[in-house]
């Protein structure tokens, strides 16, 4: 089936299993902006990423939104409901043109209770992302904007960053307003610790491409509760809000 035959997980499956697959799920394609999926008191399908990027995302009744992560290639998402009569409550949206499999739930659950494998992959996927949640929470109420910011680098360079010599690439579109909804913070004070780290050369933009220059610089400001380098220059750093 295309992409979804090159993603291991699935390997597990048998041939039979893949011919189900054929017939009951359906490849959809989007462009960026577009909406996968919006909450739902009853869904009735979970959704692989074949390739693209996507967004989940929370709005609240005022209009705000909340970032919760991003899909890689080859993940399963909107999978909550495979596990119970969960209701969707989070939206997700493509960060770039993106191509879908969309699974019946029913499908879905036969795979989880007949394939331990699988069912253990998306419990690891599942665990991933609950870690990435609570570490920000952690990071709200003891860090400042230029910590939160810094750890949050890290995660993106981890999951979707690539390599160039010493530099670590984040290609991933994301906007300084997206990073302030990932950080609790706003996108004026996003835009203000992305430019000190550009000033330090910890950093290097280039649109909506980040580019980092020193990991190692960057790992210090995540662990520390005010955001402070602990260099010998013992220069203080501006708090957040």
């Amino acid at each position: 089936m295309e992409g979804l035959e090159s993603i291991a997980w699935l390997a597990a499956l048998g041939a039979g299993e893949w011919e189900v697959l054929r017939t009951r799920a359906t490849r959809l394609s989007y462009s960026a902006g577009e909406t996968v999926f919006a909450p739902t008191p009853d869904p009735h399908s979970i959704y692989i990423l074949e390739q693209g990027r996507i967004r989940i995302l929370r709005i609240s009744s005022t209009g705000d939104e909340v970032t919760l992560g991003y899909v890689a290639e080859g993940e399963v998402f909107g999978e909550l409901p495979g596990f119970g009569d969960h209701p969707r409550e989070s939206f997700a949206v493509a960060r770039a043109p993106s191509t879908v499999w969309r699974v019946p739930l029913t499908l879905f659950r036969e795979w989880i209770s007949s394939r331990p494998p699988i069912a253990l992959e998306i419990t690891r996927q599942m665990g991933d992302r609950m870690k990435r949640v609570e570490s920000r929470v952690e990071n709200l109420v003891f860090g400042d904007v230029r910590s939160r910011l810094a750890k949050v680098l890290l995660e993106l360079a981890e999951d979707f960053g690539r390599t160039n010599g010493d530099t670590c690439i984040i290609d991933i579109g994301i906007s300084q307003g997206e990073l302030a909804t990932l950080i609790g913070s706003t996108r004026q004070s996003v835009n203000a610790a992305m430019g000190a780290l550009k000033d330090d050369g910890i950093l290097r933009l280039s649109g909506r491409r980040t580019e980092l220059l020193d990991q190692e610089r960057l790992r210090t400001i995540a662990r520390s509760n005010r955001g402070q380098e602990r260099e010998k220059s013992g220069a203080s750093d501006e708090s957040g809000d």
